[in-house]
Order: structure tokens, then sequence, then C-alpha cells
């Protein structure tokens, strides 16, 4: 189901005599992204609750350390940068490894995160002083910091924000409509369609599909459905809005 189609639905469900005209590319886009973080914010709700990653947030799990992906590098400070697609915390160890008479075994290490506040406090006692065993991390701004000094690299565990949809388009050319043009396209110019005017011919389509699974975009739809029935009620007694644009059926 592509953005297309989930726009089709959503004037099934609003009427497209009522609507139809008003829904404009810019304004679902506004939609779409609003409704993309309001998703993946209820998933993290439900993790946050009982700390269980539900097969909806599965596809945004992201392990640096892990399936060949590079662990997160800390400074000499103990300072790692987050990685810019970093939304929320999940876990984060380190490996050592231990002498044994057969050989050298490799440890697991959790890392406890911290509030900043319990950090400096477990930094300022003996008792509780974090060690390479008992290593204690703290998120500050966009970096980990973690403690003792001297780890080189972590393993760490986050939910990434999704994707940005996005819905690009082209100009039918008889009607003035906008034709979604999928991931993969590109805008031309031709007897049917006149290029977006963001664009030039052979650019290819910015268009972003929402990364969610059918189910979930099922319950996007009704999202979508109610952000309109409100909004677009709201904007059209106002009359702020260009009326001669609209999306194809």
């Amino acid at each position: 189901m592509n953005l297309n189609d989930i726009l089709n639905q959503v004037y099934n469900k609003i009427g497209k005599d009522a609507y139809g005209n008003l829904i404009t590319p810019d304004i679902y886009n506004e939609a779409i992204e609003y409704v993309n973080i309001d998703k993946i914010n209820d998933f993290l709700e439900v993790y946050e609750e009982n700390q269980e990653i539900t097969d909806n947030l599965r596809p945004f799990i992201v392990t640096l350390g892990d399936n060949g992906i590079t662990p997160l590098p800390l400074d000499s400070y103990g300072y790692g940068i987050l990685p810019s697609d970093y939304l929320r915390y999940g876990r984060a160890s380190r490996y050592d490894y231990e002498n044994t008479p057969t050989g050298s075994n490799q440890i697991y290490r959790h890392i406890e995160m911290l509030s900043n506040k319990d950090f400096a406090y477990r930094l300022s006692t003996s008792l509780f002083s974090p060690s390479l065993a008992r290593p204690v991390a703290t998120i500050q701004n966009q970096k980990i910091l973690v403690r003792p000094q001297g780890i080189p690299t972590i393993n760490l565990t986050y939910v990434r924000y999704p994707n940005t949809p996005v819905f690009d388009y082209d100009i039918i050319t008889a009607t003035g409509m906008p034709y979604y043009l999928p991931p993969g396209t590109t805008h031309s110019n031709s007897a049917t369609l006149t290029c977006n005017p963001n664009f030039s011919p052979g650019d290819p389509s910015e268009s972003v599909e929402f990364e969610y699974t059918e189910d979930v975009l099922n319950d996007i739809i009704n999202e979508l459905t109610k952000y309109f029935m409100i909004n677009l009620k709201d904007l059209n007694s106002l009359g702020v809005l260009e009326l001669e644009k609209g999306l194809m059926p």
C-alpha cells in the first residue's frame, strides 16, 4: 500500500465530494509527517511500559556492534556521539576478555544507564563507583558518556527515527491535478504530465513510503482520517486553502 493508496482510502472515509479539492500535496505531506511521528511515539509508550520490543517497533531497532555494524566509538574522555537517527535509548554493553586455563573467554558486560543526577552521584562515591566490570553511562545532549574512562567502544541498541514519508508528484496537464510519483520513478514533461515546478524533467522522485507493516498502515489511515476531519473543516471555514488544487482519486 503506497501513499496514494492511503490517500484514496482516506478520501473514501471523509468523502471526496466534501474534501477532494482541499488536500493539496503540501497539506498531505504535513499530515503524513505528523502521523508518522505520532505512531512511533505510540509504540515507544508500550516499550517504555514493559521494556519489550513489539513487532511493530522491531523494524526501527538498531544495534551498533551487532550483525557487522561497527560499535559506537568513545573518545578518551568517554563520550560517544549518538547517531543522527537516534530517537530513544535501548541498552548498552561492552565485551571484556577473561583469561582462563583453557584460553580467553569473551564476557558480556552490561552498561547501566543512569540519569545525569544519579550518574554524578555514582562518580562521587567510592562504594558505588563504576568499574570495567560494572560500567555506567548517561545521555548528555547528543552524546552518551561512559565511565570508567578507557573503554574504546560500546555496543549500543537504540530506537531510530522512522524515515519521513514524502508524497512527490507531477501535474496532470489536462486537469492541473497532482499525480503521485512512487520512489524509483522520475519527473517528466509529456503530453499528459507537467513537471512539478520544484523539479526538472528527469529528476528522480523524492517520494518516501511509510516503513510500517500493512496492519499499522490501516491504523494510519484512521489517524489521517481523524486529522483531516478536524483540520480541513477548520481550514475550510476560514477560507485559507487554495481550492483549485487537489489530488488524484
